[in-house]
């Protein structure tokens, strides 16, 4: 899978920018503040129609302008495709291969996308809140319907906690939300189970890899129903209806839903040490490596195509020794590199490598003077 090139129209600090892109490596690089990180934006927007830095479209819309556009061309299993997003108006307009979606689960599966920033170095060792963002976006690219599963949990569990800070509080109502919650939240629970057994066993490997065998990755999936192998849907939604009913009166008493999928997370264990708790930063941050190199894995093995790959300021982030370990395990991905230092072309295959220059908003391509 790669993505060929790249249009914008008053996105950030670009006015109306073409990029072509190599079907290997692509170094965006320049000063912060330059631009290089809007175009890798654009780049995650094709593929999840939001913007991984902000909630708010508005934002995105370059300064005194009304609208923007973005459009790429990317090829998927030897098929050719488009996906163009438009904002204007408060309004927000996706295409792929000219037809109007109606729903982000349309676009998302269509252009597979990684994103790998400085953030996702700590998600060993952050909350369980990045833990659980991580899951839920690679599986709603995998298995789109998993995002609808997810979106109609959410706007339930919202309601819920409403009803619960009401000075009297409907149980009956109660009893609806529970049903609601526990029929959804079994099939995210089913399809995280399923995830994170495959993820556990490619990122084991990827670490020993990346460990010369010296240390062995464990990861679980820690949930509140105790969810095993061969629980079903049905198991599932039987588990988690029970755990809401019986802790009813105390979610009544502190207004809030103490049980769900809301609440889930991984443990992560190295040589049988829980590397959240005992881990050094080096073996965090590998162990995050590990993870992240999974993900690629496994969209692989189930689209049957490499994703795409943004490596934001990463580098900067890790040794050289890491950087090398982690670019000599991505094979024949198309990767999108932002760095402040031209330094790091060394790294790559320079025949495989194109190199764009980012000045306030202007880009150069290295190679053949101009774009």
């Amino acid at each position: 899978m790669r993505l060929n090139n790249l249009q914008l129209i008053n996105f950030r600090n670009y006015d109306n920018l073409h990029l072509n892109f190599k079907r290997n490596i692509n170094l965006l690089v320049g000063k912060n503040g330059q631009g290089k990180t809007n175009i890798v934006e654009a780049i995650y927007m094709l593929s999840f129609g939001k913007s991984f830095r902000t909630n708010k479209d508005k934002e995105i819309i370059k300064f005194g302008s009304e609208n923007l556009y973005i459009g790429g061309n990317y090829l998927k299993n030897s098929s050719k495709g488009l996906i163009e997003v438009a904002i204007g108006n408060n309004k927000k307009g996706i295409k792929v291969n000219k037809i109007h979606i109606h729903k982000i689960q349309e676009l998302l599966g269509n252009l597979n996308v990684v994103i790998f920033s400085p953030e996702d170095l700590k998600l060993v060792k952050d909350g369980p809140r990045e833990r659980r963002s991580f899951i839920d976006k690679e599986i709603s690219q995998i298995m789109p319907k998993y995002y609808n599963y997810l979106v109609n949990y959410n706007k339930i569990l919202i309601q819920r906690n409403k009803t619960l800070k009401n000075r009297i509080v409907d149980e009956n109502l109660l009893s609806v939300y529970d049903e609601s919650l526990a029929n959804y939240g079994a099939y995210i629970y089913v399809l995280r189970r399923d995830f994170i057994k495959k993820i556990a066993k490619i990122s084991n490997e990827m670490h020993k890899k990346l460990t010369g065998n010296n240390e062995e990755l464990l990861i679980t999936y820690k949930n509140q129903i105790n969810l095993t192998d061969e629980d079903t849907v049905k198991d599932a939604k039987d588990k988690l209806l029970s755990k809401l009913e019986s802790n009813r009166q105390r979610d009544i008493e502190t207004r809030m839903t103490k049980y769900g999928i809301h609440k889930d997370d991984l443990n992560i264990f190295i040589n049988d040490l829980d590397v959240k708790l005992y881990g050094s930063q080096g073996q965090q941050r590998t162990a995050s490596i590990s993870l992240k190199l999974s993900e690629i894995e496994l969209i692989k093995q189930e689209v049957n195509d490499n994703p795409v790959l943004i490596l934001d300021d990463v580098f900067s982030e890790l040794d050289e020794t890491r950087q090398k370990l982690l670019v000599e395990n991505l094979g024949d991905v198309q990767m999108f590199i932002t760095s402040a230092e031209l330094a790091h072309k060394r790294i790559f295959d320079e025949s495989e490598t194109a190199i764009f220059y980012i000045d306030k908003g202007k880009v150069t391509n290295i190679e053949d003077g101009g774009n």
